[in-house]
């Protein structure tokens, strides 16, 4: 599951880097958005993981992994912390968080159109209003949510 261990696998990336407050607990490849009505702190926005209505269109930054902290991949954030943030051009290739529905087949297929679900994690489904990312991997049976390679195909996808 997923290409390599870094979120972003566009080299040289493509998209614009940001820094941000973190609220809650995302982990990296969570797409997040701004905190509404919530003005900057030491000159950075605070975001926090995607909650809008599932498969709402909009603007994708993606949640990286705090590397000067030595963080993986896998270690989630901790709120008010330090965070930094990629938004992708259409045509990159990311790893990104696939949210896990317990009990279900959501086996992914290459070429699966993925949604963002209303917590900021991918998820296969078509019939989302907004399905910007498309699956580069298969997946079977998954039993807790994983990075997986996808590409993104843009804003308006």
């Amino acid at each position: 599951m997923a290409k390599g261990t870094e979120i972003v696998l566009a080299v040289p990336a493509k998209g614009t880097f940001e820094e941000c407050t973190v609220s809650g607990t995302p982990k990296p490849g969570t797409c997040m958005e701004i905190v509404p009505a919530t003005a900057p702190a030491n000159g950075r926005f605070t975001y926090r993981a995607k909650s809008l209505t599932a498969g709402s269109k909009g603007g994708v930054a993606v949640l990286l992994p705090d590397r000067l902290q030595g963080k993986l991949e896998t270690d989630a954030y901790v709120s008010g912390t330090r965070g930094f943030l990629y938004w992708p051009v259409a045509g990159e290739e990311l790893n990104l968080l696939v949210a896990d529905v317990a009990g279900t087949a959501d086996d992914v297929a290459i070429g699966d159109l993925m949604g963002i679900d209303a917590t900021g994690k991918l998820h296969a489904n078509a019939a989302y209003t907004s399905a910007p990312f498309m699956a580069l991997e298969p997946i079977t049976d998954p039993t807790a949510d994983y990075l997986l390679w996808v590409k993104y195909l843009g804003n308006n996808a």
